[in-house]
C-alpha cells in the first residue's frame, strides 16, 4: 500500500481555494436570485477598503468587488493552510481532535458574531444570512476535504477518550 504523502501548504492552499470558491458561487447566486450580482462582495469591499456604512443602494464598482475578490482568497488560503496544520497535528495526536472542533465551532461562532455586527452597524445593508450560510458552506466542504484526506481522524474512540490519565500517588499533595 502506498502511503500518501501529506502536505500542510499544498492541502492547505487546496481546502482555501474550495472553501473561497464554494463562498464566491453561494455570494453570486444568492445576489443574483435577489435581481443583484455582486452585491455582497461589493458591499463587504465597500466596508472594507472605503468604510462605508452608509445606507442607501450602491452602483457595482468592479475594483472593489475585484480587491474583495483578491482578499477573500487571500484570507482563504490562509485559513485552508491554518486549518491543515490543525489537522495535520490531530492525525498524528488523536487527543487533539476535541481541540480541533472546538476551535472550529469558536471561530465559526466568532465570524458569525462579527458578521452580526457588520449588518447591524451597516442598518442591514448586508444580509447576515447570506454570509452565515455561504460561510457554513465553505467551512464544511472544506472540512469534507480533509475529513477525507485523514481518514485516521474518524477514530472510533469517543472525542476526548484518547487520553490516559495518569495515576496520582496517594497522599496529599506536595508542597
Amino acid at each position: 500500500m502506498r502511503v500518501q504523502e501529506h502536505s500542510t501548504v499544498r492541502e492547505g492552499l487546496i481546502a482555501g481555494l474550495m472553501g473561497a470558491t464554494i463562498l464566491a458561487a453561494w455570494y453570486f447566486v444568492y445576489d443574483a436570485a435577489a435581481g443583484r450580482p455582486f452585491y455582497t462582495p461589493n458591499a463587504l469591499g465597500n466596508v472594507l477598503f472605503r468604510g462605508d456604512l452608509e445606507l442607501g443602494v450602491r452602483e457595482i464598482m468592479p475594483r472593489v468587488v475585484a480587491g474583495y475578490a483578491v482578499l477573500h482568497v487571500v484570507v482563504f488560503a490562509l485559513a485552508g493552510i491554518g486549518l491543515t496544520l490543525l489537522v495535520h497535528l490531530a492525525a498524528r495526536n488523536l487527543a487533539l481532535r476535541m481541540g480541533l472542533w472546538m476551535g472550529l465551532v469558536v471561530t465559526f461562532a466568532l465570524f458569525a458574531g462579527l458578521t452580526y455586527m457588520l449588518t447591524t452597524s451597516t442598518e442591514e445593508r448586508l444580509p447576515v444570512w447570506s454570509v452565515v450560510g455561504g460561510s457554513l458552506l465553505a467551512v464544511a466542504a472544506m472540512g469534507w476535504y480533509l475529513w477525507r484526506r485523514h481518514p485516521r481522524l474518524a477514530s472510533d474512540a469517543p472525542l476526548g477518550d484518547e487520553v490516559k490519565t495518569t495515576p496520582h500517588p496517594p497522599g496529599a499533595p506536595r508542597g
